[in-house]
């Protein structure tokens, strides 16, 4: 991974001091910030301070020696600063800077420009239905090339999907990590990290050298949500990290959108629960850009010839209603697993004819192979 390098690497390196040191919690940090002391300012002789900070001096003097030393090639990548200290410096996110848990600062490698622009979340399991994929996929790719940036975790699944396509739009993208720039998370993305960096950023509130650990997915979905004007869920279950994410983006007072899926698709459960507490519902990427018009007042970019979604763009999923026959295999194969022979057998038709109708709605997202037959990914 190559980084960009930082504008100012002795001021870096002493906010990464500040934030290495575990004297003082988050909140204490962010009331020293906001009383307008800088790392700078606190790194001088504890005399000149306006509290008794020998421990805290202590602490930062070890922080320096056994961490910044280690680390200190990895800050080459921008780091902007919350509170008084971003004038004059790149800008930090303003959605993300009046929140009152927002981070007291960003690491990030890539194009920081792309964080001027208005952008959306796509989250959702990391386990998704073929029809999942396409959506969000489509998703990606259409909001990225209507001007917007599309925001994901980078995760398996849901979020590769969006990433991708928003990559594909030629539009930009933003990977908000759960780890340190440095520890790519899960370790088979670091090639669309790599990508993402080059058309886009990744993100990470996390010092270089975080490893992954449980409690950081949380801290990383609430700051996912707090960069965006909403967040879009795709497919998640009940519960997961998606539904942290879009109750995290609702206290923020976010909007939250959510694909109508059937009581029977898998990972549909958590998107009806955000339907039924007052989710919108979101089959298309133009539905998204018309409920959130007007916020985007000044951006001509985001026109309305962006939103026809290009050829290219991958099979988006059909609505397309269904012949009767095919809406019986559906309701023969319900929630379960069922072998091919049994279910021509049942429909009283050849093997020909069956398969025909199962790749046709494979294409369509309604159906999917397994080692035990065929099983319904989603009903009309």
């Amino acid at each position: 991974m190559s980084y960009v390098l930082a504008r100012n690497a002795a001021a870096d390196q002493l906010w990464f001091e500040f934030l290495a040191t575990k004297m003082l919690d988050r909140a204490s940090k962010r009331k020293l910030l906001a009383q307008g002391f800088t790392p700078p300012q606190l790194l001088e002789p504890h005399g000149t301070w306006p509290f008794d900070g020998a421990e805290l001096r202590a602490s930062l003097r070890v922080s320096k020696s056994r961490q910044v030393a280690r680390l200190k090639p990895l800050l080459a990548c921008h780091l902007l600063h919350w509170g008084r200290q971003s004038s004059g410096c790149d800008v930090y996110p303003p959605l993300l800077s009046g929140l009152s848990d927002a981070p007291l600062a960003l690491f990030v490698s890539g194009d920081i420009n792309c964080l001027s622009r208005p952008a959306i979340a796509i989250v959702g399991t990391r386990r998704p239905s073929r029809d999942g994929l396409k959506l969000a996929d489509q998703m990606g790719y259409q909001l990225a090339a209507a001007g917007f940036l599309v925001v994901s975790g980078l995760a398996r699944g849901i979020d590769a999907a969006a990433h991708r396509g928003a990559l594909r739009s030629g539009g930009q993208t933003l990977a908000v990590m759960a780890t340190g720039m440095d520890r790519i998370y899960p370790s088979e993305h670091y090639r669309l990290a790599e990508e993402v960096a080059a058309q886009g950023a990744l993100l990470s509130e996390f010092c270089p050298g975080v490893v992954p650990h449980r409690g950081h997915f949380p801290r990383r979905n609430r700051t996912l949500s707090g960069l965006c004007l909403a967040t879009v869920v795709i497919e998640a279950g009940h519960p997961s990290g998606s539904l942290i994410t879009a109750n995290a983006a609702v206290e923020q007072g976010r909007e939250v959108f959510a694909a109508p899926w059937s009581l029977f698709h898998r990972g549909g459960a958590g998107c009806l629960r955000l339907l039924s507490q007052g989710a919108q519902l979101i089959d298309t990427p133009a539905a998204v850009i018309e409920h959130l018009a007007v916020h985007l007042s000044g951006w001509a970019e985001l026109t309305a010839d962006a939103l026809d979604y290009s050829s290219n763009a991958g099979e988006t999923v059909s609505l397309a209603p269904l012949e009767p026959a095919k809406r019986q295999l559906l309701t023969l194969l319900g929630d379960g697993e069922h072998d091919l022979a049994s279910l021509a057998s049942a429909l009283q038709c050849s093997s020909r004819q069956l398969l025909a109708m199962v790749t046709q709605l494979e294409l369509q997202g309604y159906v999917e192979q397994t080692s035990a037959g065929l099983r319904a990914v989603r009903h009309p």
